[in-house]
């Protein structure tokens, strides 16, 4: 969480640094369509994940951890008033395995996602803009080359994973700060949770990774270009 903290706040800062060197511009903006594309950090949380190394194995429960990964997004939207957004979006989010049952562990996390999002923006500060909003939609999971090493849990190790999850709802939180730097064109720093419930892999002789929860942390900086 500190160094999703410290994304966002270097971010932050980016913005108004290039702000202060531009001259002042209009923040009411007109009702219209807009697109955004964005990029930055995604910081998966822990999750349990059950495996199961064949139709007749038991059922294993395990953390299961992750390094610091990368997440894009583009979005279509209407901006039905000052306040009010609407958008349909795309996003990319991958980050590598960290390590299964606390021994470092090969693999990497994919999740492509289509959203809904409403957004609220809530005033102007200083030349900036905050805003709220949450969405809703669909991800695919994809797991490749994943396989936990030998451990106390694992004494032989897990199976080998490399599958992609059928679709599944996906949610997030938004909360992010924005400033005009023209009459179209928007500059901004975003925070936003997300969650991907009980996503599965099978792989070869009826091995099975499950119940794992997908919740990351991710810091974004983009552009908005308001038509």
């Amino acid at each position: 969480m500190k160094n999703t903290t410290w994304a966002l706040a270097s971010a932050a800062a980016a913005i108004a640094l290039s702000a202060s060197a531009l001259p002042a511009s209009a923040q009411d903006l007109s009702p219209g369509t807009y697109f955004s594309i964005a990029g930055g950090a995604s910081f998966p949380r822990n999750s349990s994940v059950d495996f199961r190394n064949s139709t007749t194995a038991p059922t294993t429960g395990a953390t299961t951890t992750f390094d610091t990964g990368y997440m894009f997004s583009g979005a279509a939207g209407y901006r039905w008033s000052s306040l009010v957004r609407t958008e349909l979006e795309a996003n990319y989010r991958k980050a590598n395995i960290d390590a299964i049952a606390g021994t470092p562990s090969p693999g990497r996390q994919q999740v492509i996602g289509l959203m809904g999002n409403v957004l609220f923006d809530v005033g102007s500060i200083g030349g900036f803009r905050p805003y709220v909003g949450g969405g809703v939609g669909i991800g695919w999971n994809k797991w490749s080359g994943v396989q936990g090493a030998i451990s106390a849990t694992f004494p032989t190790g897990t199976a080998l994973f490399t599958d992609r999850d059928s679709a599944a709802l996906q949610w997030q939180g938004i909360a992010g700060l924005s400033h005009s730097f023209g009459e179209r064109v928007e500059g901004f720093v975003e925070y936003r949770y997300i969650g991907l419930s009980k996503n599965q892999f099978a792989s070869a002789g009826g091995a099975l990774a499950s119940h794992h929860d997908d919740r990351s942390h991710n810091a974004l900086v983009g552009i908005r270009y308001n038509f």
